[in-house]
């Protein structure tokens, strides 16, 4: 093959590079604009549990009808005094009438009728605020001076209300650091594209030369299905620990750094009660912030036991799965029929790993999805060279499209957790599920033996099996 034959590829090559980089400019604009909705959600979820710890914070002082409302009213305003997050975040008392009551920032709004108020685009911005307090809780958009910087920037207000007392309490972050974020991403997209662009250009001249030189004397076809594979099957590993990663990481924000945080409150409480001589209230505080380190310590046992479950490794699969059964029940009011032939101790631990994630995944999704689920039955059979897995339950069900299964709302995120796995272990996957008549998910993998092993299973022979609940 010399370079005249190789022209045509050339220029193939040039136009594609071109129209990679005229589609690279078109879609950042809109890449920009699902960056800048996905900072503004974020932002928004923000907003709600900085909001969520707070309102935790004051909710045994608003809600005791022991305290004269003055008193509480008094202990309230004190709090949202105090309570501040970050360099800019802080908490405002406003009355239905527009009337402030706590201002941390700017204290001598305190007691001034603000009803009329007007932001920098001439909207009644306290107006708003109540007007989302009374609909039960909303975002508001505006203007406002930032303490840190001194400038007039976009603050993204939250707004809750306290309907006893008549009381507007809200919160907002700043929207400045979007457009910063924003403009360095597309920078730094622009960078990577553009080196990513050159790199495969002299790459590819590269080996078309050295092609032309010694000839294409091996048919490549199958090397290159076998890459693709290879290359399927790491993005779907890598894609598996970062959600992973994910979950971890929301475990631990919203689960345990929320109870640490108001169990700190409630310290704080503590402390305020010591001083004031308070003990009822300040032994009411320390029961309350018993009972929230006891959450906490049994969440983190919950994560360290999701991550790697010790009875997998200890006892082996079936006993793992029937553990997971036996979790279920005592969650939610089913009864689970458990069968299996498996000898745990030939079974593979990558194969045992993926079977009982599979599994979790599954009665996960009864516990979250299936609402008038009643029966539930898993099996878990070897015949030959493959192990069957089918999970089912009477639940209320969905509807589900096989041919459009990336698509799918509810527990499809966890439908397709499950069919990666299968993937990965070369198995195939069947799902039936229609609204009313509950969730089938069956499956077959190859059969991986650790071969050093005795083993005294039952292939094709009588099913162990087990009732959980009832």
């Amino acid at each position: 093959m010399t370079l005249l034959t190789l022209l045509p590829l050339l220029v193939l090559i040039a136009g594609v590079t071109f129209f990679a980089i005229h589609q690279s400019a078109r879609l950042s604009g809109v890449q920009s604009e699902i960056l800048k909705d996905g900072l503004l959600q974020a932002k928004k979820a923000e907003l709600k549990n900085y909001m969520e710890l707070a309102y935790t914070a004051i909710r045994d002082i608003y809600e005791d009808p022991s305290l004269p409302r003055d008193v509480a009213q008094g202990r309230v305003a004190e709090a949202f005094h105090r309570m501040e997050y970050g360099s800019d975040g802080y908490f405002f008392v406003y009355d239905y009438e527009g009337l402030n009551i706590v201002h941390p920032r700017l204290e001598h709004l305190v007691g001034h009728d603000l009803w009329n108020f007007r932001d920098e685009d001439g909207k009644f911005l306290i107006q708003r605020l109540v007007q989302r307090a009374r609909e039960g809780g909303g975002f508001t958009e505006y203007r406002w001076d930032k303490p840190s910087g001194g400038e007039s920037v976009l603050k993204l207000g939250y707004s809750i209300g306290l309907d006893e007392w008549g009381w507007m309490v809200g919160t907002g972050l700043y929207l400045d650091d979007i457009e910063l974020v924003v403009s360095q991403m597309e920078r730094h997209m622009v960078e990577n594209a553009r080196k990513t662009i050159l790199l495969m250009a002299f790459f590819t001249v590269s080996c078309l030369l050295v092609i032309a030189v010694i000839g294409l004397a091996v048919n490549l076809s199958e090397a290159r299905v076998a890459n693709r594979k290879l290359v399927k099957m790491a993005q779907k590993t890598f894609s598996f620990l970062e959600k992973e990663r994910r979950r971890i990481s929301r475990e631990l924000h919203d689960g345990i750094n929320q109870l640490l945080v108001s169990a700190r409150f409630k310290l704080e409480r503590i402390d305020d009660a010591l001083e004031r001589g308070d003990h009822i209230d300040a032994s009411s505080a320390l029961a309350a912030t018993d009972r929230i380190l006891e959450t906490g310590i049994q969440d983190l046992r919950r994560l360290a036991c999701d991550l790697r479950p010790s009875v997998l490794d200890d006892l082996g699969l079936v006993t793992a799965l029937e553990s997971l059964c036996s979790g279920l029940v005592e969650r939610k009011a089913v009864q689970i029929h458990f069968e299996s032939n498996i000898d745990s101790r030939q079974c593979q631990p990558v194969l045992a790993t993926a079977l009982y994630r599979i599994t979790q995944e599954s009665l996960h999704n009864i516990e979250k999805h299936a609402g008038g689920a009643r029966q539930v039955k898993v099996r878990v059979l070897r015949r030959r060279s493959w192990v069957y897995l089918e999970i089912a339950d009477d639940g209320e069900g969905f509807a589900w499209h096989p041919d459009r299964r990336h698509e799918q709302d509810g527990s499809g995120m966890g439908l397709r957790n499950i069919q990666d796995r299968v993937d990965l272990l070369g198995g195939r996957l069947s799902i039936e599920a229609a609204p009313g008549k509950g969730v089938r998910i069956r499956l077959k993998v190859p059969f991986q033996r650790v071969c050093s092993k005795p083993s005294g299973e039952r292939i094709d022979g009588r099913v162990y099996t087990r009732t959980f609940g009832g």
